[in-house]
């Protein structure tokens, strides 16, 4: 049994082929890379559907063309997704202004007007916050939040606003362009702080949507991530290339499909991803919330394990400015296998070079969208292998910091699986084993364990397979142990990025 898996990135989308027969195996996947970004007075970043769809279309017949796969033997498609988008469409389910993605922070006035009064812990109303924790077990902490934007959209462009019909997330968008229905899968809807997490309940907490003062009328039925959405209507099997009444399984975002795609589908095991941005996730059995290190674990496919996991947003983006910068100063492109040949040259600590990896700000394990990426330490021998180094480093460094911060509230795996883009660099696994002191395994096919993951979810949801066996069908291609001599420069080195952290942001308050 054939499926198409789709990982809807900020960068990429890419489609992947996957045979279902007692395990996963990979056949084959296609990248596109054609939808634009487009940022507005630098805290605006708005993508586009009609993108996203065309890229969805091509990838597909493009996927069947080149692995000699017939559109009659696809038996499921679902997606992966990016999280914290807000798509507002009309009655017809057509947008009525461009999606808002996870890196938007224009509703900070939103957010602040809800949150900063009143008696506060951690800089939020404390009465206001235990309410939303009783309810939702979430709290929109920061202007990212879906539900600041609508907000915002409502404030700003009320001509919008009239026409919405519904509040949609990226993936769910794509449920909808595929079946025409209207859902939210419900790690969608955690995730937009409006689920109703108390015992006993479920769908929206009609509480907090009062409390945000969201209407109701603009939130569609909640399904799961195993569940049967519907069949791809015939509109979408033409532009497809599959066939009409082929079943959507819906999927669900990158947190838990990444971790699915990785094998991380048993309590405390834990993953790093690196790809335009990265995240630490560690699954765990009950829902949490940190507000000291704005961390939480979200819901996921299986109702017996959440996700808690804690973001950079610009993991990879930081690395492929890096890249981008070095190749405009020789006027050419440097691979990514030149580049790690450069790294490795380089020595632990990038002659000291210190970079910070904040080039839209930082979500945790502190909220802060004014502070930026920061370069120290140049001198007049500073080269192209040093700068791409201290790039990887800072990556790294933060990632021991979200590790750090994880530990601390709940139980994390020894041995640490690495998935991503940068996973293909065997130097970055190095750094990120010596740095956080952890043994790090990579899995085969890194890159697309997204994808990966929402076959495993559709297999579960066409009864193909169980949570439990998903773990021992992921591949693990290599193992880095740390340098216990490298650790040691790191260790001293670690202590100069978190004061460096420390300073920027005083830097930027004034």
């Amino acid at each position: 049994m054939y499926l198409v898996t789709y990982d809807i990135g900020n960068s990429f989308i890419k489609a992947a082929l996957t045979k279902i027969n007692n395990t996963i195996e990979f056949v084959g996947a296609t990248v596109t890379t054609t939808h634009t970004t487009t940022t507005l007075g630098g805290k605006g970043v708005e993508q586009s559907t009609e993108q996203w769809w065309d890229s969805i279309c091509r990838s597909t017949k493009e996927l069947l063309k080149n692995y000699s796969v017939t559109s009659d033997q696809i038996k499921g498609i679902s997606f992966c997704s990016q999280l914290n988008g807000t798509v507002l469409v009309d009655e017809k389910g057509n947008t009525v202004r461009p999606p808002m993605t996870f890196l938007d922070r224009r509703a900070d006035q939103e957010f602040k007007e809800y949150f900063n009064n009143g008696l506060k812990i951690h800089g939020l109303n404390i009465w206001k916050l235990i309410k939303a924790m009783r309810h939702t077990s979430m709290v929109p902490v920061g202007a990212y939040s879906p539900i600041w934007k609508y907000k915002w959209v409502q404030n700003n462009e009320p001509e919008n606003f009239a026409k919405i019909d519904k509040f949609l997330d990226v993936g769910d968008y794509l449920l909808f362009k595929t079946t025409g229905r209207f859902v939210r899968t419900e790690d969608s809807a955690f995730c937009a702080a409006l689920n109703d997490c108390r015992k006993g309940h479920s769908g929206w907490s009609h509480t907090m949507a009062k409390a945000y003062g969201i209407n109701e009328n603009h939130l569609p039925e909640i399904v799961q991530s195993t569940d049967i959405v519907g069949q791809i209507t015939e509109e979408a099997a033409e532009q497809m290339g599959l066939e009409k009444g082929t079943p959507v399984i819906a999927g669900g975002g990158d947190v838990a499909m990444v971790a699915i795609g990785c094998g991380n589908t048993h309590s405390n095991l834990t993953g790093i991803y690196c790809g335009t941005s990265g995240s630490v996730c560690t699954v765990v059995d009950h829902i949490i919330q940190f507000a000291d290190i704005m961390m939480i674990a979200v819901k996921g496919p299986n109702p017996a394990q959440k996700y808690l996991y804690g973001e950079l947003e610009t993991a990879g983006r930081c690395f492929a400015w890096a890249r981008e910068l070095i190749g405009k100063l020789d006027n050419s492109e440097y691979s990514y296998e030149e580049c790690a040949s450069l790294v490795t040259k380089a020595k632990p600590g990038a002659r000291g070079l210190l970079f910070t990896p904040f080039m839209n700000g930082c979500k945790t394990p502190f909220e802060d969208g004014e502070i930026r990426s920061s370069l120290s330490g140049i001198d007049l021998e500073t080269n192209r292998g040093d700068l791409l180094r201290a790039v990887i480093e800072g990556i790294c460094f933060h990632f021991r910091w979200l590790l750090e911060c994880q530990a601390k509230k709940c139980k994390i795996s020894d041995t640490i699986r690495f998935a991503g883009g940068l996973a293909r660099i065997n130097i970055m696994n190095q750094i990120l084993a010596d740095i956080t002191g952890h043994t790090i395994e990579t899995v085969k096919h890194p890159q697309y364990v997204g994808a990966l993951g929402a076959a495993a979810v559709a297999a579960i949801g066409l009864g193909q397979m169980k949570f439990e066996d998903i773990h021992n069908y992921i591949e693990i291609t290599n193992t880095y142990t740390p340098n216990p001599e490298n650790h040691e420069i790191y260790n001293k080195i670690y202590k100069k990025f978190l004061a460096k952290v420390k300073s920027d942001r005083k830097l930027v308050k004034g």
